[in-house]
């Protein structure tokens, strides 16, 4: 098992106070339609409605052996955005390249490598006056380490630097990661009880002072196999999600938001999401 990523430290908070793929906070109407080409292309077909307006998107993709490609088209923004992949490029890493067209400045290039010790992406714009951005890893034990940073060769300058040192073991993570040039404390921190069952909170101060922000967060799975979340922030604002997956394949997700300090003043934010097999 390689180093995790650097930005993939306090992942096991962020899927709690957060969500991924699965227990995703969202509190507008959502859709989509996942299926699959008999040669063997990937579409989704997705519908969100955010208040009065509606954006429908689709993404395709396709892998064959170690290559990939995927497009994703959006009609909030008339635009494309293009991912090509290549695996294994050697032991170990895995190359891709990136644009959203018709934009001919917004290409990046990718390369990611893992290995047990250390782990490394990089970023490069494939523009004139490209920014360049680095991300590493290592661990020894349970410990792991981390740097990253901006070069932004226009401005020949460094815009953007920050460090991460974490504790990880199977059923905890604890990771203080200072971001902004130093200038912002985060700390993540995570505790599975059982395979069912974990509690997460993140914390945010300025490094010279300032006001602390923090969000608590629990999950549950139930026996009938259904995802239950709670969140609260230092704002006093409440989140809940329910998730199930139905008999038939789909997964329908319900969330709330509600203000619990100024209940009558404003509306309880739900929403819907239905992916459809």
């Amino acid at each position: 098992m390689g180093v995790a990523a650097y930005f993939d430290a306090g992942k096991g908070a962020r899927e709690v106070l957060y969500g991924a793929r699965e227990g995703l906070y969202q509190f507008d109407q959502r859709v989509a339609l996942t299926t699959k080409t008999a040669d063997g292309v990937s579409l989704v077909l997705g519908a969100i409605n955010k208040g009065d307006k509606a954006d429908l998107s689709l993404k395709s993709s396709y892998t064959y052996k170690n290559y990939g490609i995927s497009a994703l088209f959006r009609t909030s923004t008339d635009k494309v955005d293009v991912t090509a992949n290549i695996d294994n490029v050697a032991p170990g890493l895995k190359a891709a390249i990136h644009a959203t067209l018709p934009d001919a400045q917004s290409g990046k290039l990718l390369l990611d490598y893992s290995s047990a010790r250390a782990h490394v992406r990089t970023t490069l714009g494939l523009n004139t006056q490209p920014k360049a951005s680095i991300a590493a890893t290592t661990a020894q034990g349970n410990l792991i380490y981390g740097v990253e940073g901006t070069f932004d060769t226009g401005k020949s300058e460094v815009t953007g630097y920050g460090v991460m040192a974490g504790w990880t073991a199977p059923d905890s993570q604890l990771v203080l990661q200072l971001t902004d040039k130093l200038e912002t404390a985060k700390l993540y921190a995570s505790h599975n009880y059982t395979k069912d069952k974990a509690v997460a909170a993140e914390v945010s101060r300025p490094v010279k002072g300032g006001d602390v922000t923090f969000s608590l967060g629990v999950l549950q799975r139930l026996e009938n196999g259904a995802l239950f979340k709670a969140k609260v922030n230092h704002l006093g604002v409440a989140s809940l999600l329910y998730e199930q997956r139905l008999a038939s394949g789909e997964r329908l997700a319900l969330s709330t938001q509600v203000d619990t300090i100024n209940v009558g003043g404003k509306a309880p934010k739900v929403g819907v999401a239905l992916d459809l097999a």
